[in-house]
């Protein structure tokens, strides 16, 4: 059995659109699934939680939605092995872009009903994981202003790069230690450090273009000591990942990193709100069963 949670709020009403199309597939292909269409978040999670207490056969968990609510049904499922995938109707949709799950949702229905399954790493950051990236400093700055922006699901990511230039104006770097895998080093005037599994942030940001989610480490983007008419130079390269050998970005790897501030620091994971700094993060290797 095939379980689809809906979003009716992502993508300005798309999910729901696309699930009456991909309903039509199911019924022609004569596929056993179960459609709940949720209004917020708690009711999805309520009824993950009633369908693990059942024992149900759970060929897979779909989701029609966005970062936000893949973040919130992965913290859910860790520990299960029950697989998850997504097809992608949000504003952002990056853990889709990076796993290179399309729009065409025709094709990637029939991907799904293949059954193919694997297992990835998750980034583990206090008592939750994210699937994407965990920024901190101006990005995580960014992302909570463009959260609280009502138009974003209008723009997508190009509300991220809007917000961009609307906290540049006030945001001023801060010197960080990080520990890195238990050696510390010390940046002054970092602007921002991405923390990622997958490669994509921000709707569309090449962020970390090497990280991968199997491989077992953290890929760390650090940039720092740079002025803002600098840094917006980079900014304009990373969408397409070529910002990682310029002067002012220092691009590692490493399995786990503790990151200490002289003023506590927003952080995000999978753009949703994690707190302040300090904070640490650390890679949890094969946690997750996703779908292929």
């Amino acid at each position: 059995m095939y379980y689809f949670l809906v979003n009716r709020t992502s993508g300005k009403g798309r999910s729901v659109k696309v699930w009456n199309e991909i309903e039509a597939i199911l019924k022609e292909k004569n596929v056993e699934y179960q459609v709940i269409i949720t209004e917020t978040k708690d009711e999805g999670l309520a009824f993950i939680n009633n369908l693990l207490t059942l024992n149900q056969d759970i060929s897979g968990i779909i989701a029609l939605g966005g970062d936000g609510t893949i973040h919130e049904i992965m913290n859910r499922l860790i520990g299960t092995n029950v697989p998850f995938s997504v097809i992608p109707t949000g504003s952002g949709n990056d853990y889709a872009r990076a796993r290179g799950i399309s729009k065409d949702y025709v094709k990637e229905i029939e991907k799904l009903l293949q059954n193919d399954k694997k297992k990835i790493d998750l980034l583990e950051i206090g008592d939750r994981h994210c699937m994407t990236v965990v920024g901190i400093g101006f990005d995580a700055k960014v992302a909570d202003e463009a959260n609280k922006m009502k138009w974003k699901k209008w723009f997508g990511g190009l509300a991220y790069l809007m917000t961009i230039l609307k906290v540049l104006i006030t945001y001023k770097p801060s010197s960080i230690k990080l520990t890195l895998n238990n050696e510390e080093r010390v940046f002054e005037k970092v602007w921002l450090i991405a923390i990622a599994n997958h490669a994509y942030y921000g709707g569309g940001i090449k962020i970390c273009p090497n990280a991968l989610s199997d491989d077992g480490k953290l890929d760390i983007c650090i940039i720092h000591s740079l002025p803002k008419w600098r840094l917006l130079f980079i900014l304009a390269n990373v969408f397409k990942g070529k910002h990682v050998t310029m002067k002012g970005v220092d691009y590692l790897q490493v399995e786990s990193i503790q990151v200490d501030s002289d003023d506590p620091l927003f952080v995000t994971a999978d753009g949703e709100m994690m707190g302040q700094t300090p904070t640490s993060v650390s890679v949890k290797k094969e946690a997750f069963h996703v779908m292929l």
